[in-house]
């Protein structure tokens, strides 16, 4: 019964964006419905998740076909984490546009893109099946396109055109991966690659195999290839950029979390130590970036090209403690970038300008805004008792088992130039002299939107003071992906004894 429920976080929305094409004029009901059908989905999505932690994985095999001749669906600590997170911050970012005025979002069915974008995403967690994770993978990216190109202005035209390429040149290795691990291992089951890949040890072809998924991977969790994402972010409307920032990075960094301590961890002494050397020129990127702009959304952009840097850090430690904390970051992040990207578009919508520096006064006209803003600047910045100290604590120790030192200090450095670059536009947007800037005209923000950004603060707060208790859901992900044999012997305990 309870495998049966696993099809509904990709069923609903899936079903909610086909509808909402007819009632599409109907404004009022067309946002009803959404909200509801992703609330609907994040509190079944959650109580699935705390099924798993009292129980065990819920396996979902397609047509009764036992894996691994059928298509299977894995709803483990990991995966329904990621689908729990990612339907909450859909849900808000629902609510916070296409309402009754956003006639372009009507005639170009941008909710139901946004839907199907999601069924992309969480069909990503939830699969079992590595060719299905290239189906999902282009499900989501699809949607994007369409997503990225609707706006019709040369800027975003010139946007979508890089995004496009290295996606689908990403999407290509990944599907040459996918083959070859097919013809080595015989299978595209996870658990039964997973297994006999253990069996393999020492093939050099593994791990060439290996470089391929990382590079795939990689382009599209921004690691190093950044270049399609800061001019894509920075053309997107506040709803899309949230959306953006929230997930599409964040399922490479979760494929990357997957694959490399599920299949690829009993060759860690060479993928790991790139790894890191990996996060380490990412999170240099994304230093210079937000050091280097007075755009406020490119700063946000190469923010979030910081924090895939963080992530992949704790990934590349190959510690308990190291992934951990990676897998506690990355579900922190998603929170704390959607919350980064609805204030700075908040900002830009009510004062018309995406240049910071003549932008005084708004401490008298929107004082909220800078309360919320000093909570996502001190969560970023890894600041207690805010969420993104947790994990960045034991991404900190992770490094430190593994002797990671530079990697660790590049990280303290970086999280330090980060909280530096948003305090820079804090100081000047709300404490600085409004005699020497221009005079704005501020326009009102909506009272819901205030509301939607209070949730995340909220949230954010909430998270660092319940820490412990996300930690038991991380930590059982951690020890079922990396401890050997953990989960063939939980998800498919039929293949491990018929393999026997």
């Amino acid at each position: 019964m309870m495998s049966n429920l696993l099809i509904l976080p990709l069923l609903l929305p899936a079903i909610c964006a086909l509808v909402l094409v007819f009632i599409r004029t109907h404004s009022r009901l067309s946002r009803i419905f959404s909200i509801g059908t992703m609330s609907i989905t994040t509190i079944i999505s959650l109580l699935l998740l705390i099924y798993v932690m009292q129980h065990k994985p819920i396996a979902l095999d397609f047509g009764g076909w036992k894996a691994p001749y059928g298509i299977q669906f894995v709803g483990d600590s990991l995966s329904l984490l990621m689908v729990t997170t990612s339907s909450f911050v859909v849900t808000l970012i629902m609510a916070y546009g296409f309402g009754s005025r956003e006639k372009r979002a009507i005639r170009y069915y941008l909710p139901s893109f946004i839907l199907f974008l999601t069924v992309g995403v969480i069909g990503s967690f939830l699969t079992a099946d590595l060719f299905n994770i290239y189906v999902m993978f282009e499900v989501m990216l699809l949607a994007s396109f369409v997503l990225i190109t609707l706006g019709q202005s040369v800027e975003q035209l010139r946007a979508a055109i890089i995004y496009v390429v290295l996606n689908i040149l990403g999407s290509w290795l990944l599907l040459l991966g996918i083959g070859l691990l097919y013809k080595l291992t015989g299978t595209l089951n996870f658990a039964l690659v997973a297994q006999r890949l253990t069996e393999m040890q020492g093939e050099s072809s593994v791990v060439i195999i290996s470089m391929v998924f990382l590079i795939a991977f990689g382009a599209k969790a921004a690691l190093v290839l950044f270049m399609w994402l800061p001019k894509a972010y920075a053309v997107l409307n506040t709803e899309l950029a949230a959306l953006f920032a929230a997930l599409m990075t964040k399922v490479g960094a979760y494929a990357l979390i997957r694959f490399f301590t599920l299949l690829f961890d009993d060759y860690s002494g060479i993928t790991h130590p790139l790894l890191v050397v990996l996060s380490c020129i990412t999170m240099l990127i994304g230093a210079f970036g937000v050091l280097a702009y007075r755009d406020i959304k490119k700063i946000a952009a190469y923010q979030v090209i910081l924090s895939i840097g963080f992530i992949i850090l704790g990934l590349g430690s190959n510690t308990i403690s190291g992934v951990n904390g990676a897998i506690f970051y990355l579900t922190n992040d998603i929170v704390v970038k959607t919350l980064l990207f609805f204030i700075i578009g908040s900002l830009v919508y009510i004062t018309g300008y995406r240049q910071y520096k003549n932008l005084y006064g708004l401490a008298k006209r929107e004082p909220f805004f800078g309360v919320a803003f000093v909570v996502m600047i001190l969560a970023i910045g890894g600041v207690p008792p805010f969420s993104g100290f947790p994990g960045k604590v034991f991404i900190f120790k992770g490094a430190v088992e593994n002797g990671n030192y530079i990697g660790l200090t590049l990280m303290i450095l970086t999280s330090l130039i980060g909280m530096f670059s948003l305090f820079r536009i804090f100081f000047t947007m709300y404490l600085g002299n409004a005699d020497k800037g221009e005079h704005i005209d501020f326009k009102p923000i909506p009272k819901y939107r205030k509301g939607l950004i209070g949730i995340l603060v909220a949230a954010i707060i909430g998270m660092g003071l319940a820490a412990p208790l996300i930690f038991k859901v991380t930590d059982n992900a951690t020890h079922l992906n990396m401890d050997d044999g953990l989960y063939e012997k939980m998800v498919n305990p039929h293949l491990v004894k018929e393999e026997k």
